[in-house]
């Protein structure tokens, strides 16, 4: 009997042991998100950046000569990876130059696609309809062609990281389920309606120097965070328009130029601006009615006509409260005109400009200081 026991408890611990073994090892097809700390996957702002010498290219894929001892890329072929990295050149030594129409189209059982390294054009509709989670352009100076991911609608990261990219129109128009996207270290340009109709939970952009096109995140109204650090930017005519839920948009030293309605309509809860220069357009943010609260705090600050008009919400304003004496501020007719909540309004000193009408349909108890005097007594 005590023999029988033992052989029983012997057996059970050694079934326990094999169970925990089996549960620490970590497959060798583990998807790219599975190898993310929790607290990177946790937060966006802290999701440490991929390291490209970890990656390795992926093998079995189809591509065709293209006789100058370049080559094209033309389809999945015989890849099973789970983590799809696009290589450089084919297995006979060929330089990628191009990765053809519609090659990807509709891809299924890929986690992430990830374009290492890529000196080469992704031609339109190259990954529309792909079934993947995760998007990474990690170096070199790609071009994307148009609609190149559109509707990719399982995306939850979309990623840019030191390179040089062109982004072409509806490049991911419809794409994401909350996604993030990020650019760090990256230069170029975001073309048309790269991002519309996004399902996007966060943009951050930082280290970047781009311009971004007329309507590229238009109507991405799941925003809820627009962070834009270290950067210089340009953005178009309603390059934001309508986007967000109560987003919170924040650009710490930034160089940063918003062309007309840039953010018309957008629901944004609060905007912070700090850096070298904050340019913003005609009703930049016009009627963006659940803001509260505007700060700039830049030496050189240009405000176009009705820049904050009809933000219904909108109780404060400060603008290069700063104690410096140097600031260049212009502000033009209309900014603030029709925010019926406005209590107060500070603009700092240095060379002030203002247009006409600024405060009108504004409530007749309104504090507006300006250099520090009354704005009334200065009118």
């Amino acid at each position: 009997m005590k023999k029988t026991l033992i052989l029983t408890l012997t057996l059970c611990l050694a079934g326990i042991l094999a169970a925990c073994e089996t549960a620490s090892a970590q497959p060798a097809n583990t998807p790219l998100t599975d190898t993310l700390s929790e607290s990177a996957t946790g937060n966006p702002q802290t999701e440490q950046p991929i390291v490209a010498s970890d990656l390795k290219p992926s093998e079995g894929l189809e591509f065709e000569s293209n006789g100058d001892d370049t080559c094209t890329l033309v389809g999945i072929g015989i890849c099973k990876d789970a983590d799809l990295v696009i290589p450089t050149e084919s297995p006979d030594g060929e330089t990628l130059t191009v990765i053809e129409e519609d090659a990807f189209m509709g891809l299924e059982d890929v986690s992430s696609v990830t374009l290492l390294n890529g000196n080469y054009e992704v031609e339109d509709r190259a990954f529309q309809y792909g079934e993947m989670t995760e998007v990474h352009v990690i170096g070199g100076t790609p071009i994307i062609g148009d609609s190149a991911f559109s509707t990719c609608e399982d995306l939850t990261r979309i990623t840019f990281q030191d390179c040089n990219v062109q982004l072409g129109e509806y490049a991911f128009l419809g794409c994401g389920k909350d996604a993030e996207v990020v650019f760090t270290n990256c230069t170029g340009t975001v073309d048309k309606y790269a991002f519309q109709y996004s399902d996007l939970a966060s943009l951050s952009i930082d280290q970047c120097d781009l311009n971004i096109a007329k309507s590229a995140f238009t109507s991405c109204e799941a925003l809820t965070a627009i962070t834009f650090q270290n950067s210089t930017l340009t953005a178009g005519e309603y390059a934001f328009f309508g986007v967000g839920d109560k987003a919170v948009v924040q650009a710490d030293n930034c160089a940063l130029t918003l062309d007309n309605w840039a953010f018309q309509y957008a629901s944004l809860s609060a905007l912070t601006i700090t850096g070298d220069k904050a340019e913003l357009g005609d009703a930049a943010f016009g009627s963006c009615e659940d803001l509260t609260a505007v700060t700039i705090d830049c030496p050189t600050v240009t405000l176009g006509e009705y820049a904050f008009s009809g933000c219904d919400d909108l109780t404060s304003i400060s603008i290069c409260d700063n104690g410096r004496k140097d600031n260049t501020i212009t502000i033009d007719n209309y900014a603030f005109q029709y925010n019926n909540k406005l209590t107060s309004v500070t603009v700092g000193n240095g060379t002030v400009e203002t247009g006409e009408y600024l405060f009108s349909g504004c409530p007749d108890d309104l504090s507006v200081s300006i250099a520090g005097k009354d704005y009334m007594t200065l009118a």
